[in-house]
């Protein structure tokens, strides 16, 4: 049983800086009785997204943080783990008071620095492979990571499919998904390393308990985020074509009315691309999935084997259950995304200050704020 004790203690956290040096990085400084107010994200699409803190800082400390430490390596371990890994990006000084402000993006931010410009005919994770070779050098080369997709893509489909930047480009190559329709998801975790997995909800890595929640937990749902058809619009020789309509009768019938989506114009693509993207789109809004609105986690959480972790290991792509939320009736050892009780995180958000963590499914409403914060 978790100890009143347990759920109140803050987890140790190392804060390294290290140059910028990435083949052979040298230590620079241990900040972590220096930083102040640090909080640091995970999300999908990225891996690491943000971290931010403060520390007091003279102003030629500060001067030297903006002259020389933009693109150093930020590391936060937890004990031996890994929890944030990134670059200083966006340092603010103050000429009136002995602060800085710090802002780090993870290596995804990485995938904005060059675009990609070779043309290709090929299925998502070949060209990813290829995009991460030329146009992303602070990612790793190993590529092991990344699972193969089957659906063919032309970049002369329009002049949207090049010249943009490698993280733009994976966006909208997976939004293809492929032929099973699962959901894929691209992220860069631990020594810059890539990868592509499809959503997997097939076991459980954390779980917590209604006692383990704070403020409000409660489930919003709308009726217009359901559709339960969909074409998509594509060009064939620059005539514009439309794929046969997806339906999903048992939703048609459940819900007792047909709304119907359209996927934008993707040019001159293959008709078998053109369904995919309708099928992903259809599979992911069949159902009137509960949005979240509130789902925050204390200092600790157990694994699937009831051991006692720091909240801050949570991170994108993990897989959590709530268990007392479950009926007795229910087979508490299957394991089905039904984000009532059993969630795929899509992001986190950790306090350190406070030792909050505020999960995001992936069922959530997509507002401004996530919006924004995908782009990060």
């Amino acid at each position: 049983m978790t100890t009143d004790v347990a759920r109140r203690s803050k987890p140790q956290l190392q804060v390294s800086l290290y140059d910028r040096d990435l083949t052979t990085p040298t230590f620079i400084e241990d900040l972590t009785e220096k930083v102040e107010g640090l909080r640091f994200s995970t999300g999908l699409h990225g891996g690491f997204k943000s971290c931010t803190f403060s520390m007091e800082a003279s102003l030629g400390e500060q001067w030297e943080w903006i002259t020389q430490r933009l693109n150093y390596r930020i590391v936060i371990h937890e004990k031996t783990t890994v929890v944030w890994e990134g670059r200083v990006e966006e340092p603010k000084i103050h000429f009136l008071s002995d602060k800085i402000d710090i802002v780090c993006y993870g290596y995804w931010a990485s995938l904005t620095d060059q675009p990609y410009h070779t043309a290709y005919n090929a299925v998502a994770s070949v060209i990813i492979k290829a995009a991460l070779t030329a146009a992303s050098p602070d990612i790793s080369a190993d590529q092991t990571n990344i699972n193969s997709t089957d659906i063919m893509i032309d970049s002369a489909a329009d002049d949207s499919y090049l010249d943009i930047s490698v993280q733009a480009l994976v966006k909208k190559l997976l939004d293809f998904s492929d032929s099973t329709a699962q959901r894929w998801y691209f992220s860069i975790w631990e020594d810059r390393i890539s990868y592509l997995k499809a959503r997997a909800v097939s076991s459980l890595d954390w779980r917590a308990e209604l006692a383990d929640l704070q403020g409000d937990p409660s489930l919003g749902y709308r009726l217009g985020d359901l559709w339960n058809s969909c074409y998509a619009i594509y060009d064939v020789a620059g005539v514009l074509n439309r794929t046969a309509d997806a339906d999903d009768a048992t939703s048609q019938s459940r819900y007792g009315l047909t709304r119907q989506h359209v996927v934008p114009q993707l040019g001159t693509v293959a008709l078998a691309s053109a369904e995919a993207q309708r099928d992903i789109f259809l599979a992911e809004n069949k159902d009137a999935w509960p949005r979240q609105t509130q789902l925050l986690l204390g200092n600790n959480i157990r694994d699937n084997d009831g051991a006692l972790h720091a909240s801050c290991r949570v991170r994108a792509g993990h897989v959590l259950r709530i268990t007392d939320l479950i009926p007795a009736s229910v087979n508490i050892s299957t394991v089905v995304r039904d984000a009532l009780r059993t969630f795929f995180i899509v992001e986190t958000d950790y306090n350190a200050d406070t030792g909050v963590l505020r999960v995001i499914p992936d069922t959530s409403w997509t507002g401004l704020g996530a919006i924004i914060a995908s782009l990060l």
